[in-house]
Order: C-alpha cells, then sequence, then structure tokens
C-alpha cells in the first residue's frame, strides 16, 4: 500500500460524515471519502450520516451508522419493528420505487461492468403485487436464547436470531404456523441450535405455503433423527393448524452452514402440498425448489414466454426444471419440451404435475444438466430454445460449452443473481448469442435480489 493511498487516510474507528450517493448490490448503501469508496449498511441514496469505520482494505472500507444526520426523501416508515437489526429486509425504510429502481440499476451496471456488456437494454422491473405477504417458502433459524426457545431471521452479517413471531413479507398462515411452532416447541422442551457447540435439537423451522390452495407443511431442521416425542408434537401441531397437511423431519448432523440434510422422514400427514399457478396444479414436496413469490410466477412465465418466441413447431429443453414450473408453461405454445433436473424428487413431482394437468408432450429426465442435455443432443434431439434457471452459482464452464454446441437458435436464461449472469452471458455471447433485452422481474421486495429474463439469439450459423 502506497503512502498516498486512499486507505491511509483512514483509521478503525475513525467516525467520518458523509453523503450516501448509491446502493450496492447486497444492499449496503455507498459513499466516498477522498477518493475511498464507503460501504454503510441500513442506509440510502440521500441519507446524509455520521459513520464509524469498521474494516478498511486497499480499495474501499465498510463502516457502521452512527446516526442519520439527513434522511433520504426515499425513506418511509418500515411496517416491522425489527428493521436495522434484522438481516432478512433490508429495505422495509425505502420506498418501493426507490427499490426498482436500485434493481435497474444493479442488473445494468454488472453486466457493464462485469460481462463488459456495455449495449445490452436493460428493462424497467416488473413490480410485485403485492409487495407484502408474499415469501411462501420460510427458512427460520431456532437458537436458545438465555432458556428461551427463539426463532427468527440472522442479524445482518452475524449468525445471532433477531427473534420474531410476526414478519410482513409473509402471509398471516405462516406468522400463525411459526407462532404456534414456537409455543409448543417450548412446551416439549426442545432446544436450539448452538452452532459453536454444534448443539441444540431444532436447527432451523422451514414452512410451505400454497397460495391459492390455503395448504401448508411445517418442515423441522434437526441435528438428530431422535428427537423426544417428536411424532406426538408434529400430531398436536397439525391440531392447533389444520391448515397443515404435513410435517416433516430433516436431519441435518453436519457442522455447515447448508440449512437441509439429506434425509427426510414424514412425521405427519405428507411430504408435499399443492399450489395453483396461472391455471396449472403443481405437487410440492419438502425438498423440491419453487419460487418463493407465487404472485409474481404468472409474470415470469408470461416474460419467459415473450423472450422465448415460441411456434408450436418449436422443441424446447427446460434446464434446471425444478418440479416442472416453466416446462408445463412453455408446453402450451410449443411441441414438445424436455424438462432437465438433478433432484430426483423435483423429477417425481413433475411427473406427478405432468399428470395432474393432462399435459402429454413433456418429458423429465432426473440428470445433470449439461449430462442431460448432452444425452439428448446425442440421442437427436435438437431444440430450437433452451430455457435455463441455473442456482446463483450460475453455469459451470462444462454446462456453458454444452450449450455453445447445441447451438439452438433462442435461449432464455433466467437468473437469481446479476454477477454469475453477467458472466455468463459473456460467454455465451463470444460462443455467437446476442442479447435480445434484459427484463428483470421484482420477486423479491424489500430486499437487494433481483430476478432477470434474458433473451437470446444465436448470429452465427
Amino acid at each position: 500500500m502506497s503512502i498516498d493511498s486512499p486507505a491511509t487516510l483512514l483509521a478503525i474507528d475513525q467516525e467520518l460524515e458523509l453523503l450516501i450517493y448509491a446502493l450496492a448490490y447486497g444492499g449496503e448503501g455507498i459513499a466516498k471519502h477522498k477518493g475511498m469508496v464507503i460501504f454503510v449498511a441500513n442506509t440510502f441514496t440521500g441519507d446524509q450520516v455520521r459513520v464509524r469505520i469498521q474494516q478498511v482494505k486497499k480499495k474501499f472500507a465498510r463502516a457502521r451508522l452512527v446516526r442519520l444526520l439527513q434522511p433520504s426523501p426515499e425513506r418511509v416508515d418500515s411496517v416491522c419493528p425489527q428493521s436495522g437489526t434484522c438481516g432478512g429486509c433490508s429495505w422495509l425504510n425505502l420506498n418501493y420505487p426507490a427499490q426498482l429502481k436500485a434493481k435497474h440499476s444493479f442488473v445494468a451496471n454488472t453486466l457493464s461492468h462485469v460481462g463488459r456488456l456495455k449495449s445490452v437494454c436493460v428493462l424497467p422491473p416488473i413490480k410485485s403485487t403485492p409487495s407484502l405477504g408474499y415469501r411462501h417458502k420460510i427458512q427460520i433459524p431456532v437458537q436458545t436464547c438465555g432458556q428461551a426457545l427463539q426463532a427468527g431471521f440472522y442479524a445482518r452479517q452475524t449468525h445471532t436470531v433477531v427473534p420474531f413471531e410476526e414478519c410482513p413479507v409473509q402471509p398471516a398462515l405462516g406468522n400463525r404456523i411459526l407462532k404456534q411452532t414456537l409455543i409448543l416447541a417450548r412446551t416439549f422442551g426442545y432446544t436450539g441450535y448452538d452452532e459453536t457447540q454444534h448443539q441444540g435439537q431444532l436447527r432451523h423451522l422451514v414452512i410451505r405455503l400454497g397460495a391459492k390452495t390455503k395448504e401448508a407443511m411445517l418442515i423441522l431442521v434437526t441435528t438428530t433423527p431422535d428427537i423426544p416425542r417428536v411424532r406426538e408434537f408434529a400430531e398436536a401441531i397439525r391440531r392447533v393448524i389444520p391448515e397443515l397437511v404435513g410435517v416433516v423431519q430433516n436431519i441435518n448432523a453436519e457442522v455447515t452452514n447448508v440449512i437441509m440434510g439429506p434425509q427426510y422422514k414424514i412425521l405427519a400427514g405428507r411430504a408435499f402440498l399443492h399450489e395453483e399457478i396461472h391455471g396449472l396444479k403443481y405437487r410440492i414436496s419438502a425438498e423440491s425448489f419453487f419460487q418463493v413469490n407465487p404472485y409474481q410466477m404468472p409474470v415470469l412465465a408470461e416474460t419467459v414466454i415473450q423472450a422465448a418466441a415460441l411456434t408450436m413447431r418449436d422443441t424446447v429443453v427446460d434446464l434446471f426444471c425444478g418440479v416442472g414450473f416453466l416446462s408445463l408453461e412453455l408446453a402450451k405454445q410449443a411441441k414438445r419440451v424436455f424438462g432437465i433436473e438433478s433432484t430426483l424428487k423435483a423429477i417425481e413431482d413433475a411427473h406427478a404435475n405432468k399428470h395432474l394437468n393432462g399435459i402429454t408432450n413433456v418429458d423429465f429426465y432426473a440428470q445433470d444438466a449439461a449430462q442431460g442435455l448432452r444425452q439428448l443432443w446425442r440421442k437427436g434431439v435438437q431444440p430450437d430454445l433452451i430455457v435455463l434457471d441455473p442456482p446463483r452459482k450460475g453455469c459451470t464452464p462444462d454446462m456453458l460449452q454444452q450449450l455453445l454446441e447445441c447451438r439452438s437458435k433462442k435461449m432464455v436464461y433466467v437468473s437469481c443473481n446479476p454477477v454469475t449472469l453477467a458472466r455468463d452471458l459473456a460467454g455465451l455471447i463470444q460462443g455467437g448469442y446476442q442479447v435480445k433485452e434484459v427484463q428483470p422481474v421484482d420477486m423479491f421486495p424489500h430486499t437487494y435480489h433481483v430476478e432477470s429474463v434474458v433473451g437470446l439469439v444465436r448470429k452465427i450459423p
């Protein structure tokens, strides 16, 4: 570090008065001091703040908000008493139009700076209606605080639970399940998880809900299969919450930040619930992926179909297909659809959903996405369209290579991470594809997360 580096002008615990001029992907406010970028949590564009430096790196620093000197005009009163401490929803104090504006900037700037995609058209995000009570899958850590069993989201950048029994972004039924589960678990004498000692019985509560069907499922993530009276507990909570169609135990004995372990046990009822989206019915098992915001799923499907420009002559491959949500939507307007997903239980759900809806032009395969696409190609399946919705880490190099070798005329990339999206799009463009446009869809109001739908066409024969 040179002596005249901006970092040398900052010291730990130093206090500064700053103006927040933008938001970073991750939700922190951005300020500058003598050329040095400083990230400040719980701040928004336009805030004038007093901060205390906590971390100094070569190119940036992080600071803690000490005092809000002048609030941004985009600030609003939060509907949650835990705002500022709970790390679950960092933007409940930011008005919704400003959230959408920030998400547009995240996608556009990341594509430009990470992917070097300077001329890509990024449309304004499609807002979520409603913006509260939308989250239909909730994963809540459980800890014992003193002598009391508590559940809540972690405080920002910690693994310390901020207890709550009601959250404004989850539906009333989810809040009721959480509250009653905690009351009953305390009665049964269950202990929460201490990750420093790797002790305690309950690690997480996972609540899944059907918006249309009003069915609910509770998953108890435990450190061991041997929880005293656990089946009695499951029957008891179902009596209190009649909407619970199933209570499932997931065993995670590992020292890990991963929430779910590999083993599931049905304690009461069944291990799946039903949902209905856009006129189609879905079976969703405990371990299967399904979007958390059912109100935006029809919007997401319509955006994908518009980007796909489908005809009834098209053969489609849907990679990372989950329980078949996009596969079944695409099948309405395509000749044939092949869905590929590595999670076996999700593929079992996908087959069930195919039959539930009487759709015959879809086939599902339980395989790694790259391997499955390669095998279809070798069998003579030449897709006109490939749709992919990978996890946050994006595509592996093998996956990207296989996509390019298939040379499909069209592609639709659905992403929940602008950084890996930018990286992968750069590779696809280098391989001969052209981005038509990028449509962000807000699936996660009051957080920095944003979904993007990208249409691509092959420009090199």
